[in-house]
């Protein structure tokens, strides 16, 4: 990683507790689903998913929920609003295109998103669509209420004029909720129930990729075939022996 000062050009609340930040440099290069570190004035530094892809730099943008006032990503989103100019570092990151996979052209791409896990998953969907991908891609975004959707308007944008599927599912139902309901993978295996010839690409957390990797797991997903920047900072544990 590099140092790359990034000018602020907006820091918009999008939802109950989701910022979106469009930064500007001229100084980053990047491969969608990689991300970059906010680095504060304390010397922390702080991993978000780049949400945009690489095509459209200089312009780069970031998702970040914060859950209450007393978390470090109020911190960051407090610090980005008070300056004009941040100091970030980047890129990081394994989970992305250029991991060699496009080289043995995959039958079906899985992009699957809990949360803001969604900005990895967007850079990689967008990507694919600016580069006419022609294989088939399937992208499954999980939340928990629907008051948790944010980015509706590139959804229903992704829904119109993409040829890939788009696909959101709430966890918990409600009145003000017509789309999809249950758990992310309910969904998924729903409309792929074999997985052998797909590839994957997971971000959220560490207990929603790892419980829905089992699942796909047992429809014929090969662990060999997905992408995940879990695998790295939290390594699975071994399945006991039966």
């Amino acid at each position: 990683m590099k140092e790359i000062s990034a000018a602020v050009k907006s820091v918009e609340l999008i939802n109950q507790n989701v910022y979106q930040i469009t930064l500007h440099t001229t100084e980053l290069s990047f491969v969608a689903g990689q991300y970059l570190m906010i680095v504060l004035p304390t010397g922390e530094q702080v991993p978000y998913s780049i949400g945009s892809a690489p095509h459209e730099l200089p312009n780069v943008t970031l998702y970040v929920l914060v859950s209450d006032s007393g978390s470090l990503a109020h911190k960051i989103v407090e610090h980005i609003k008070a300056n004009d100019e941040i100091t970030t570092k980047a890129p990081a990151g394994n989970c992305h295109l250029q991991s060699g996979i496009l080289e043995n052209k995959p039958e079906h791409i899985l992009l699957v998103a809990g949360g803001t896990g969604f900005a990895q998953i967007k850079s990689l969907f967008d990507t694919l669509s600016e580069q006419n991908f022609d294989g088939k891609v399937s992208l499954y975004w999980g939340v928990r209420t629907a008051q948790d959707v944010f980015a509706q308007d590139w959804f229903e944008e992704a829904h119109k004029y993409s040829p890939f599927s788009v696909d959101l599912v709430v966890n918990e139902p409600s009145d003000n909720w017509q789309g999809r309901e249950g758990w992310l993978y309910e969904a998924i295996l729903a409309d792929h129930p074999d997985l052998s010839q797909s590839v994957a690409f997971l971000c959220g957390s560490v207990g929603m990729v790892y419980g829905t990797l089992d699942k796909l797991e047992e429809k014929g997903l090969s662990i060999e075939r997905c992408f995940s920047d879990v695998f790295s900072y939290a390594p699975r544990p071994e399945k006991p022996t039966l």
